[in-house]
């Protein structure tokens, strides 16, 4: 994306923080572009939004204007009504807690032979958000488990022996994932106990030390502990807090998915998350 007219010093002077870029990153990776998403989505963004803000000093825009920006880049068509729910809202309450400026970011999930992380497998992971300056960062693979994967499991997340037969078995994966995990905030829905048991029992398995992320947080336990009215089944509360969850159970859209969660329910309880991110965990854990 060229020609904005705004360069880099200008369009980050007028962007609040990494955390509103991060929002948009997230926002733009949950809804899925209909284009090679450019290696700095979010700068891209940032430079259009300060187009705007630049009108907004002389004439007042709505926030419709915003959202209207928006469904281009993603461009029209059925995400425009995905987008429309989304900015429905003032676009100044997307401005969530500080709490993870300067941070990395990223969505964590995983899909599985099984529920049991002693005896069955990782089948694909994805790593999904921003990192600390706001630029998009996507991992996602599949896994050879080095087994059969059950039917029923496939009838869950649709990956069969024949997907993932020239994948690769974990071992060859391990660097990529620890390079992204380490010293990130990774989000997740029942992450602690799901997705990370199965991800130290494949690195037990290979004889390789875990990760050690900056931050787990868990939209399972969070939306427990904030008694978020309802059940808190990942798909329960997707719809509660209206994020679209297209591909349910493939790593890449539960992944999108919890992370917009996570921004969503942040929104919801500005209140809870106050202060720095190990003040938000301590408050969380009491």
């Amino acid at each position: 994306m060229v020609g904005l007219g705004v360069d880099d010093s200008l369009a980050s002077k007028l962007t609040v923080s990494p955390t509103f870029i991060s929002v948009w990153s997230a926002l733009i990776l949950a809804l899925g572009a209909e284009f090679p998403i450019p290696e700095h989505p979010a700068r891209d963004v940032a430079r259009i939004i300060a187009m705007i803000a630049i009108v907004e000093l002389i004439v007042p825009v709505t926030v419709l204007l915003h959202g209207l920006v928006l469904i281009w880049l993603l461009g029209g068509s059925s995400r425009s009504a995905r987008l429309r729910g989304f900015m429905g809202e003032a676009v100044g309450r997307m401005y969530v807690s500080s709490m993870l400026d300067g941070m990395r970011v990223l969505g964590f999930d995983l899909e599985t032979t099984g529920f049991d992380p002693r005896s069955e497998r990782v089948v694909e992971f994805a790593l999904v958000g921003s990192d600390a300056d706001g630029r998009h960062m996507k991992i996602q693979s599949l896994v050879n488990p080095g087994r059969k994967i059950p039917r029923n499991a496939t009838e869950v997340h649709g990956i069969t022996d024949s997907d993932v037969r020239d994948s690769g078995l974990f071992e060859s994966h391990f660097k990529e994932l620890s390079d992204a995990i380490s010293d990130s905030v990774i989000v997740g829905h029942n992450v602690i106990d799901f997705d990370w048991r199965f991800l130290e029992m494949e690195c037990l398995r290979a004889g390789v030390e875990v990760p050690v992320p900056r931050a787990i947080l868990d939209t399972l336990v969070i939306s427990r502990r904030l008694m978020v009215p309802g059940r808190h089944r990942l798909g329960d509360l997707c719809q509660r807090f209206g994020i679209p969850l297209d591909g349910a159970h493939r790593a890449g859209a539960d992944a999108s998915a919890t992370l917009l969660l996570l921004w969503k329910i942040m929104k919801s309880y500005p209140e809870k998350f106050e202060g720095s991110l190990d003040d938000v965990l301590d408050s969380l854990s009491n």
